[in-house]
């Protein structure tokens, strides 16, 4: 058996079980629901059906957009792939994806860290499913005891400490490009609850472009990038 590496073939197969994969599990989302139409013959009301896909889509439209021209850079195809199959991108992918280049010492822009960012997440995943099923397993006999008053303030603060978090790592490997996109939405959140779809777009363009100039100015330390053993 020939187990050499070949970049066009792997790329291929990336792309092949993406394009079978996507469609698949956007297809099986639905299962669920069309189980309860046709065995209980629930059915919701077409028009607020549509109105609220459309609502929701003119929100998510542009932040998805957004998304794959920022992540697709650092993750690659296969793990773009099962990023947008699987979930959880901003608070699970991209994180596994960014701890392990970074332990590794690896660019992101190169095959060896596509590679590499599409085994991390593969991992994520795995390890994500079987919280879930212990969770799913595990949710019936703790409902009870998560639902104590006293436990309710730390459900309300989960979602800001992931994020939180999350924000911390990266702010902490270059703090001066985490300054102008702090500055811009303290702004935006003082002038009102914007949609989101105009926030996150405004702040990443604020981001980048500031983050470029620090760089090009030299305010950034300029770090060596790896080269790729597998280039060429």
């Amino acid at each position: 058996m020939n187990n050499e590496y070949k970049p066009e073939k792997y790329e291929r197969l990336n792309h092949l079980i993406g394009r079978i994969t996507l469609p698949a599990g956007f297809i099986l989302t639905f299962l669920p629901l069309f189980v309860l139409w046709k065995q209980f013959g629930i059915t919701p009301e077409w028009l607020k059906l549509v109105e609220g896909i459309f609502s929701i889509s003119v929100l998510m439209a542009p932040v998805s957009l957004v998304e794959v021209l920022t992540f697709t850079a650092m993750l690659g195809s296969g793990a773009m792939y099962m990023s947008y199959l699987t979930g959880n991108i901003t608070n699970l992918k991209i994180p596994s994806a960014a701890m392990a280049l970074e332990v590794c010492e690896v660019s992101p822009a190169g095959e060896e860290g596509e590679i590499l960012s599409t085994i991390a997440i593969a991992g994520s995943v795995i390890i994500s499913e079987i919280v879930i099923v212990a969770g799913v397993l595990l949710i019936g006999p703790l409902t009870s005891h998560l639902q104590q008053p006293v436990l309710q303030p730390a459900f309300t603060h989960i979602l800001p400490a992931l994020f939180g978090a999350i924000g911390a790592f990266y702010v902490l490997k270059e703090w001066k490009t985490a300054i102008a996109p702090l500055c811009v939405a303290i702004v935006l959140n003082l002038v009102g609850e914007l949609p989101t779809a105009l926030t996150i777009p405004l702040c990443v363009v604020v981001s980048v472009s500031v983050a470029r100039w620090l760089y090009v100015h030299g305010f950034l330390h300029k770090k060596e990038v790896p080269v790729d053993e597998y280039a060429g």
